[in-house]
């Protein structure tokens, strides 16, 4: 298992365990773990290699390209 699936897990772990011991802390556990997720994905973005983000521009030029053309007369 990678770390995004142990933190899936154990966060979804939290979260059902604290609706079945007490009701009240699950928004707030639910809360916690959505931020945690939003900073989890910001920082493994902020640390993406240079030749990712080329082939993620090449990808999405090349995806506006096929678009346009399906979109002509």
């Amino acid at each position: 298992m990678n770390t995004k699936a142990i933190l899936l897990v154990a966060g979804l772990a939290v979260l059902i365990g604290s609706l079945f011991i007490d009701t009240r802390l699950a928004p707030f556990i639910g809360a916690a773990l959505l931020l945690g997720a939003i900073i989890y994905g910001w920082a493994s973005n902020r640390k993406a290699s240079d030749e990712n983000l080329r082939k993620a521009e090449r990808a999405t030029h090349e995806q506006r390209e096929e678009h346009y053309h399906d979109k002509r007369p």
